[in-house]
């Protein structure tokens, strides 16, 4: 007699079986080995799963800096009872987990394995013995981080972008259109602020509004001589500031100081003709240039800096801080700290090999996989694309689409538990 997996197979359908069926519980065995790597030696093992883990949390210090605690590797030892008599004692079948920890204090150091618990190890079929009784972890499917771009459609068919930075671990960037016609940005549940005032606060070549045009739009430099009448400016030379351009760039006083023109204003026929009138020009002494915006544009930067309160890269971050932390006193020195910890510590912010694949693929980028972290590129071409969405150019994303979701693995949830109670032990250790 033929066994089962001999027997022919009739088939009177019309398709063709070309798929085979996968062993789903090769899935959870790999993905669990993988976060253990179970039977690779201590010093060999690379930085992952909960490897990466131990490197993240430690070493641990003490508050007044005397004693710290450097994690060296750790094992994991024969489990002490098998399979079968967990099963009968209604226990759980689990491997000793020790970690070998090196102790600075003083001077002196010793080293010494430190043994944590029993980690709970899976059986041929991708489950657990908890409590003698069979148990096994679901893959999750979740949303990929990454950037996603959607729209909503208002009365009169007025359309207002959205986009979103979806971290693997973190806060998320929620950047929106107004109905103002400016670009707005939320942090997690933080109320909205502009989104240039974000910009200043990445980099400090963003710290003035000029450089921020610069990002997005074509500035054309102006050069204008020593001029004796008012009429040579409202000529059709190409070369010549006329009454309607856009300045990109704070006009002041030659003598005192005093801004005449913020950027974003417009020229008009009363300010060029005090500007340039014979008293200015001899005052100015000789020939002056200006940067301007295009004749068209779009002018969604332009309203968002018209909203933006702050000026420069410190007080950028400083106003955020008051957002992010309403009623602390507002301090350089901590609105700096909180900015770093919310976007550029991996400990605290991770976008994850697929989220910077995505955003990588999305704006077509060359930033490393390595680089979990957000970039300031990474803000600018997603408000760049903002811009193609408004011009019909660019795609939006369908965020119930299957390719936009992912399978969460035990390697992963597994990984979060671990991290969280690593967490409360650095706490406790510290305080003892």
């Amino acid at each position: 007699m033929k066994s089962k997996d001999d027997r022919d197979v009739k088939v009177f359908g019309g398709g063709i079986r070309t798929v085979e069926i996968p062993n789903l519980m090769e899935l959870q065995r790999n993905a669990y080995s993988q976060f253990l790597q179970q039977g690779v030696h201590w010093t060999d093992r690379d930085n992952i799963g909960l490897e990466s883990i131990l490197r993240e949390i430690f070493p641990i210090e003490s508050y007044d800096g005397t004693i710290s605690l450097t994690y060296l590797g750790y094992d994991l030892g024969r489990p002490r009872y098998t399979v079968d008599e967990c099963r009968q004692l209604k226990l759980t079948h689990g491997a000793p987990f020790k970690i070998r920890l090196r102790m600075e204090k003083e001077g002196e150091s010793i080293e010494e394995e430190v043994f944590l618990g029993e980690l709970p190890m899976m059986i041929g079929g991708g489950e657990f013995i908890v409590n003698g009784s069979e148990r096994v972890i679901v893959s999750q499917l979740h949303r990929s981080p990454g950037v996603d771009f959607s729209e909503e459609i208002h009365s009169g068919d007025i359309r207002l972008h959205s986009c979103r930075i979806i971290p693997e671990r973190g806060s998320w960037v929620e950047f929106n259109v107004t109905k103002k016609g400016a670009l707005t940005v939320r942090i997690d549940q933080s109320g909205k602020f502009p989104a240039t005032m974000l910009l200043r606060a990445m980099d400090e070549r963003f710290g003035t509004s000029t450089a921020i045009l610069e990002l997005f739009y074509d500035v054309e430099t102006v050069r204008v001589g020593s001029l004796k009448s008012i009429d040579k400016l409202t000529g059709d030379e190409e070369d010549e500031v006329r009454s309607g351009r856009v300045t990109a760039e704070d006009i002041l006083d030659a003598e005192t100081g005093e801004i005449l023109l913020q950027t974003g204003d417009v020229f008009t026929e009363t300010f060029l003709n005090s500007y340039f009138s014979e008293e200015m020009i001899a005052k100015r002494g000789g020939k002056k240039s200006f940067k301007v915006l295009p004749e068209q544009f779009d002018d969604l930067i332009l309203k968002t800096l018209k909203e933006d309160a702050s000026i420069d890269y410190e007080d950028a971050l400083i106003k955020i801080y008051q957002r992010l932390r309403p009623g602390n006193p507002p301090q350089a020195a901590k609105a700096r700290e909180l900015f770093f910890d919310k976007f550029y510590n991996p400990n605290k912010y991770r976008l994850g090999k697929v989220g910077r694949f995505r955003i990588n693929r999305k704006f077509e980028l060359d930033i490393s996989e390595s680089e979990q972290t957000i970039q300031p590129e990474d803000i600018l071409e997603s408000i760049d694309y903002i811009f193609k969405l408004r011009n019909r150019e660019g795609k939006l994303d369908d965020i119930d689409h299957l390719g936009n979701r992912r399978v969460r693995t035990i390697e992963e949830l597994a990984g979060e538990e671990m991290r969280k109670g690593f967490l409360k032990l650095k706490r406790t250790v510290q305080e003892r």
